[in-house]
């Protein structure tokens, strides 16, 4: 223990020992799964080794152990982080036998914990939020009780990590005492809690797993980042878990900083011609319009072919998936040159939309590399497969000096990994192992070779919003639902619910704004948050059919602006005024982002077309009560208040309106 304890603060030791105090050595050290039809144990394995590093941000342990057959052995890895109460756990199987299979494993669970009911026989809360589906109830809570005797489930199995729920799962015991368990795999996965009246018994890995593994083979399984919550309620916890989340699981560059909000403009899809994504450019460019990036969307791409120019991504965009060649009926250079060099000419990230997982129909009928692909799905776990995409991929962000790489993935694999496991009666699981790994290892290595890069992960939406995709991907598309117009106030709805409720897993996140009419500063200030994409052109065809007026274009500089200043906030903590919000429309909703360092940030609060409170009061954290404070309007007004005011923040604003105030704290 005395080893573990170098350089640690008493605040990292007490967050260490809290940690360690719920688990058992077996518990801390071992998953769950049967090995040659018995149950395995830390027991009936053999300890190889550990590995021990005292890195400046976490303690690293790694500890080998070894089937009895001498064939499995599991690379169990740690990291305790210091100055948070979270620790990561990951496991690797590998066949150490270059001649022979190992034996069966199978019901493996990458998680096995039974931490303590405080009070025997009590009762515990699951509280999660449901994944993205397209649907105005997107990201909306759920809170379930687990009493003593009750057993819950929660999984994804359709290959995508967040189609039915976002994998952080609070376990709450009461208002000071809980965990969170966050399951980091980009494909299926399950979670199970059984309260037995003494302890709440906490598994979580793989949905489907019965497999051998081949002579020298290795796979990974699900990580677990365990965050343990002591002193706090729920809600002030959220603030930590965005603090580890950006701090320690953010993206960052080769200087080491986090890479930034994007605040993005875009023509649409690449369908657009080069006049008509040049046209939305120099529209940013001389109305001095505050973004950072310009976005380019499906449909740049497939075997020559005509294509129709002002639909978003034009109707064809599907259809050619999977042939990453420059459509040169639209783009006659054969190449997107034209649009990358203006765009950094003009100072700005370029940013180029791919889906290197699937294959549209045309790329079928042609049948190339038939041996990489499982059905639409491309063979990631296949070494030659993975070399092919990355060669072409990688091609294309070096000749464009891509800044943002953004992938999609638009159909749900786990219906191709089934289909290959009932092929593969022992080997149930492996399909998705050696897919979800090279995905991984795509991401990882492009990183390695474009060290600045920002990767943007989409799937038919925020279908795969996990961990790991976390630690190396924003989202700037939680959902397809705000995409176009929506009924009343369902987008914008969505909007609020998708940034309170998530942004303590998700920092760097954001939605289209393209279905805000002009003039409507409720629905814009609900759209954006710490990112956010805008596409002039589905305002009615603006610049690409029509111009907007000048009255447009002074309400789009004022907002974006608005919006802009209230990214660089993001880059602070957060704080959530409400608990997580529904669709119900009766609601008030809001948050605050806070920079210490600099003692300012902004508050934000909604109240919907129903709700029907006029007034409300918010605690606003992190504010000094003796000091002065200025405080400016969303209208630009400004205004000195005390500190005890503005911690004590009173709104009262009409039916479907909000409240936006920026502070900062005056020097005495």
């Amino acid at each position: 223990m005395k080893k573990l304890l170098t350089g640690f603060s008493f605040a990292c030791f007490f967050s260490f020992f809290l940690l360690l105090s719920e688990l058992t050595p077996a518990q801390e050290f071992f998953p769950s799964f049967q090995y040659e039809g018995k149950e395995a144990s830390i027991n009936s394995f053999k300890q190889e080794k550990i590995e021990q590093k005292d890195l400046p941000h976490f303690v690293l342990l790694k500890t080998f152990y070894t089937a009895p057959d001498g064939k499995l052995r599991l690379e169990i890895t740690r990291k305790i982080h210091k100055n948070f109460p979270v620790r990561e756990y990951s496991v690797r199987l590998t066949n150490c036998s270059k001649t022979e299979s190992t034996g069966i494993v199978e019901n493996f669970r990458s998680l096995d914990f039974k931490p303590n009911l405080p009070v025997k026989n009590s009762s515990a809360v699951l509280n999660i939020i449901h994944g993205s589906q397209n649907k105005a109830d997107d990201f909306i809570p759920a809170a379930v009780p687990l009493p003593s005797g009750k057993k819950e489930i929660f999984k994804t199995d359709c290959g995508r990590s967040s189609n039915d729920w976002i994998p952080f799962i609070e376990l709450n015991f009461n208002d000071s005492e809980g965990w969170v368990f966050a399951i980091g795999w980009t494909g299926s996965w399950i979670a199970e809690f059984e309260n037995n009246g003494s302890a709440v018994h906490v598994s979580a890995g793989t949905i489907a797993s019965h497999f051998k593994l081949l002579p020298g083979e290795s796979i990974i399984q699900p990580s677990i980042t365990i965050f343990k919550r002591s002193g706090l309620n729920r809600l002030a916890f959220k603030t930590t878990v965005h603090r580890f989340m950006k701090e320690r699981k953010a993206p960052r560059d080769i200087q080491g900083r986090i890479l930034p909000p994007l605040r993005a403009i875009t023509a649409g899809g690449g369908n657009k011609t080069p006049k008509m994504m040049l046209d939305v450019l120099q529209y940013k460019i001389d109305n001095d319009l505050p973004f950072n990036t310009y976005w380019v969307d499906a449909g740049w791409y497939g075997t020559p072919h005509e294509d129709e120019h002002y639909r978003n991504c034009g109707p064809n965009w599907s259809k050619y998936v999977g042939d990453w060649q420059v459509n040169t009926k639209t783009h006659p250079t054969g190449d997107l040159l034209p649009i990358s060099n203006a765009v950094h000419k003009a100072n700005m990230k370029f940013l180029l939309w791919f889906e290197p997982e699937r294959r549209g129909s045309f790329w079928i009928k042609k049948n190339e590399n038939p041996e990489y692909w499982n059905r639409s799905l491309l063979n990631l776990g296949n070494p030659d497969a993975l070399k092919w995409i990355q060669n072409i991929v990688y091609g294309m962000i070096e000749k464009h000096s891509i800044d943002v790489y953004r992938e999609d993935f638009n159909m749900q694999p786990g219906p191709v990994w089934a289909e290959l496991d009932k092929m593969n009666p022992d080997r149930v699981g492996i399909a998705e192992a050696k897919h979800i790994a090279g995905l991984y290892t795509f991401l990882d290595e492009m990183r390695k070779k474009f060290p600045n890069i920002i990767q943007e992960n989409c799937a038919s939406g925020g279908r795969r919003i996990d961990i790991e995709m976390i630690s190396r991907a924003h989202t700037y598309c939680r959902s397809d639902y705000p995409i176009g117009r929506r009924p009343g106030d369902t987008a914008f709805t969505f909007s609020q619910n998708a940034t309170l409720n998530t942004l303590a897993y998700l920092p760097f996140q954001g939605s289209d704004a393209n279905g805000v009419l002009p003039f409507d500063d409720y629905a814009m200030m609900s759209v954006v948050s710490s990112g956010y994409v805008w596409t002039p052109s589905d305002v009615d065809g603006a610049i690409v059919k029509r111009k907007f007026s000048d009255q447009e274009t002074a309400w789009f500089k004022k907002v974006f602006k608005t919006a802009a200043r209230m990214s660089d906030y993001y880059m602070g903590d957060f704080y959530p005024l409400t608990e997580e919000t529904s669709v119900a429309d009766d609601l008030w909703c809001g948050w605050q982002l806070d920079q210490p360092d600099h003692k300012e940030g902004f508050a934000i609060v909604f109240r919907r077309a129903n709700a029907p409170e006029g007034s409300r009061t918010f605690a606003l954290s992190n504010i000094d009560s003796g000091a002065k404070y200025e405080i400016e309007f969303f209208d630009g007004s400004k205004k000195t208040v005390s500190g005890s005011d503005l911690a004590s923040w009173n709104v009262q604003i009409p039916k479907r309106s909000f409240k936006l105030i920026f502070y900062k704290k005056k020097n005495q």
